[in-house]
């Protein structure tokens, strides 16, 4: 008879298995690494995004999606916003990579689940290298993206309010 989901063949009792651990290396280009004013640090991976805790002292999460090496992140809010955003329930990312993709995700802050929002128009030729903004209001964003193709694009993004807004 086949062991039961958990289980181990041959393990009396059963056992369990569960992550004690995730890993991941920092892609190697300028401005990969941010800070958000959720308190996590955000930074490329391969073609994902990894999430720091300085609190754990762990990275509690990847986020899979793009196609190309991750070369930047951006958090809205920044940490720069981080006396006016105190009650904020949801933080946004942005993440650029090689290939020119820009993506966006969001978290709720007594969720703790990410979700990929939406993956940008292209319109870059070449590698995302630098994301920065700010949010404007409680619902509007702006930032620029650059590339190594020498284009700036400036972009406008309106999300979700805040509770009560």
């Amino acid at each position: 008879m086949p062991p039961a989901a958990g289980e181990l063949a041959g393990a009396r009792g059963g056992a369990e298995a569960e992550r004690v651990f995730i890993g991941a290396g920092c892609n190697r280009v300028v401005n990969n690494v941010s800070w958000g004013a959720c308190g996590l640090v955000a930074f490329g991976a391969q073609n994902a995004v990894a999430l720091f805790s300085p609190l754990r002292g762990e990275i509690v999460t990847t986020l899979p999606g793009h196609k190309a090496a991750v070369n930047c992140t951006l958090w809205l809010p920044t940490k720069k916003d981080v006396l006016q955003v105190q009650s904020r329930e949801t933080h946004y990312l942005l993440s650029g990579s090689s290939d020119g993709a820009i993506m966006a995700w969001k978290i709720g802050s007594g969720i703790g689940k990410w979700s990929h929002v939406l993956q940008l128009p292209a319109m870059h030729k070449k590698g995302v290298t630098c994301l920065a903004g700010r949010m404007v209001s409680d619902r509007v964003s702006i930032f620029a993206s650059t590339s190594s193709d020498g284009m700036v694009v400036i972009w406008e993004m309106v999300v979700e309010p805040t509770a009560g807004g």
